[in-house]
């Protein structure tokens, strides 16, 4: 949706600077910039307020007063439509182009910043649905477990399958919050854990007690993913336990 939106975004910038040229144009007396000026100047605000109303953008209403106004005898509207009857002539055409341009320029930077609330907005709802699926993963971690009957072989699927839920929701959660993550050695191709967890912690999503934390439950899921020794049985119980409860705080 965001991709869609910047193009389109960016498409109603490119006509913008038209509009202003035309308006411009018009504050000389070129009365050859019109009708193009109605038209692409009625494009843009029809266009761009289109945008805000499907968004439920809360600059709508700001947007709207710079369009029409009746706090002053200039606006969008006015400036496009060359509706001068309310000072009789076009004598202040000059005064009324410095209007209609902080007017526009104020109704475009609203546009401009309709991605940034969008993006706010978005950041909640992605970390919580990626802890929703974090959370099943887990609960089928804990189901493996509780058959395990002390198999070995089980007690280490349900920690890879924990693992894997916790890794997945640190990225996630990396990626919603536009953080670029650093790789370290940066001869790596892709990052791991163990530099998803420092990002995060460097940029104060983590605090340095639950990075240690991470840690040592991704200390338990390693052992488990790849065997050195044998896997104890409370050590899982604690990597699904401490994780879940982990994971709903990193949001």
């Amino acid at each position: 949706m965001l991709t869609q939106l910047r193009a389109r975004v960016s498409e109603l910038n490119a006509l913008a600077d038209q509009v202003l040229l035309l308006a411009e144009r018009l504050s000389k007396r070129d009365e050859t910039a019109q009708p193009d000026l109605a038209v692409k100047g009625q494009q843009w605000v029809r266009g761009a307020r289109a945008l805000m109303v499907a968004q439920q953008y809360s600059g709508l209403k700001a947007f709207d007063e710079c369009c029409t106004t009746s706090s002053s005898w200039m606006d969008i509207g006015r400036y496009l439509t060359q509706d001068w009857s309310e000072y009789g002539s076009q004598s202040n055409m000059p005064e009324g182009f410095k209007i209609f341009k902080r007017r526009f320029l104020e109704a475009r930077a609203l546009l401009n910043a309709l991605e940034s609330e969008l993006v706010s907005r978005e950041l909640p709802v992605k970390t919580a649905l990626s802890f929703e699926v974090a959370s099943t993963e887990i609960d089928t971690a804990q189901e493996v477990l509780d058959n395990a009957n002390g198999a070995e072989v089980f007690l280490r699927a349900s920690g890879v399958i924990a693992r894997v839920a916790l890794e997945r929701h640190l990225f996630t959660v990396a990626d919603s919050r536009s953080l670029q993550i650093i790789t370290n050695p940066p001869t790596k191709k892709h990052p791991d854990v163990e530099d998803v967890l420092q990002t995060l912690t460097k940029s104060g999503v983590l605090t340095a007690i639950q990075k240690s934390q991470f840690d040592t439950l991704f200390k338990i899921a390693n052992n488990c993913a790849h065997p050195k020794g044998p896997v104890v049985l409370a050590d899982v119980q604690q990597l699904i336990r401490d994780g879940r409860q982990l994971a709903s705080l990193v949001v």
